[in-house]
């Protein structure tokens, strides 16, 4: 009973002195800035505090003023909430009204209604004030524990997002517990959202509103977050490659290089297309860049262990890969390989010149004039201007004296 009493003495003293723990807790929150491509706007219901502490509106009130520090929430102020609420039936049986009477504080009643708000009702609420995410949560006391909590609703969502949990020891709460749970919840939804921030932050980059350092800095931050994530690291190659298309740089070129491994590395024939999207709108073909840069260095067997990777994995351009495959293993001595390569693109593509007028002179160096006369009269089909014409006709010519 006496460690129940001095907790529940603790709680009291940090109630009563609510503002300033608000105020310490955002000076020691403040470095925890991370910013994306917009703000999520989200509300904050009160908690229910089965340790009957009145803690209702403290853990909120400090939730909300760390949100705002971060710049990535845009909390609901709670004077909206109180002015919305009245429209929205809480429960079947409950209507909340003159919910302002109190002076803007929740009664009791109004807290157990909204502790057990049902999910469709917690999202119509968050569409009315029209917001990304709506917190709703309880308080209790585990022995000698504090324990939050905390249950996120993306109101576009069919279906409660997740939930996050902070214990320890009272005394703690300021320095500690809220923070923690903040932390939590904003690197929850963070990771939700990594990609459509990746992608933005690409995006003001491309306009001139981030600079290079500042675009890395930020997608570094959200793969801290996310781990290992495909989309983010396929983020920071499109910005190293912006870079270097413009300028040529050696260390960014190894940036590259290390992240399209870790992409390549990853990459399975089921993997969600969508995370890989910023290739296709940024006009780069990353593995493509990732050969080439191989090639330039002279490392012909990791520009061919690239395309044999891709061919496999990432369905894109199949055509072009085989013949840059087919390239390489020309250049390396292995004209078996080259030929397999070269065939396979035709397969795709057969109404290349360039690739058939390579097999011409393999064969030629091969006396195979069966398959010299093959591929020259599809050189003729498909030539692009007369000189290519006149260059597969006189071959062909030699053949037929």
């Amino acid at each position: 009973m006496n460690i129940l009493y001095k907790i529940r003495g603790l709680l009291r003293m940090a109630i009563g002195i609510k503002t300033v723990l608000i105020v310490f807790i955002l000076v020691a929150f403040v470095s925890q800035n991370c910013d994306a491509k917009r703000s999520y706007k989200i509300v904050i219901l009160p908690f229910k505090d089965y340790a009957q502490m009145n803690m209702e509106e403290v853990v909120p009130d400090a939730l909300r003023s760390m949100f705002t520090q971060t710049g990535y929430f845009e909390p609901i102020d709670r004077e909206i909430i109180y002015e919305k609420v009245s429209t929205v039936t809480l429960s079947e049986d409950i209507n909340v009204d003159n919910i302002t009477s109190s002076g803007g504080a929740w009664s009791a009643d109004q807290v157990d209604a909204g502790a057990k708000l049902n999910t469709k009702t917690v999202k119509k609420f968050g569409r009315q004030l029209k917001s990304d995410y709506v917190l709703k949560g309880n308080i209790s006391l585990i022995g000698s524990s504090l324990r939050i909590d905390a249950e996120i609703v993306g109101v576009k969502e069919k279906e409660t997002l997740g939930f996050v949990a902070v214990e320890g020891n009272p005394e703690e709460l300021s320095t500690s517990i809220l923070k923690e749970l903040s932390v939590k919840i904003t690197n929850f939804c963070r990771e939700r959202n990594a990609y459509d921030d990746a992608l933005s932050i690409i995006g003001l980059y491309n306009q001139g509103q981030y600079t290079f350092d500042v675009s890395e800095k930020k997608l570094r931050e959200i793969l801290s977050i996310t781990g290992d994530a495909i989309g983010i690291r396929a983020s920071l190659i499109v910005l190293y490659l912006t870079r270097t298309s413009k300028e040529e740089n050696s260390s960014l070129e190894d940036k590259i290089l290390g992240e399209g491994v870790m992409v390549l590395r990853r990459l399975d024939q089921n993997f969600d297309e969508k995370v890989l999207e910023v290739f296709l709108t940024s006009g780069f073909d990353p593995f493509d860049e990732m050969a080439k840069i191989y090639t330039k260095r002279g490392d012909y067997n990791k520009a061919i262990d690239v395309y044999k990777k891709t061919l496999s994995v990432y369905p894109m351009n199949i055509a072009g890969r085989y013949k840059e495959l087919g390239l390489l293993y020309l250049n390396s001595g292995s004209e078996d390989e080259a030929i397999q390569a070269f065939e396979k693109s035709l397969e795709k593509h057969k109404g290349s010149y360039e690739i058939n007028f390579v097999l011409v002179e393999i064969f030629e160096r091969r006396n195979q004039p069966d398959k010299v006369k093959k591929h020259l009269k599809e050189c003729v089909r498909y030539a692009r201007n007369i000189d290519e014409i006149k260059a597969a006709k006189g071959k062909l010519d030699k053949l037929n004296p």
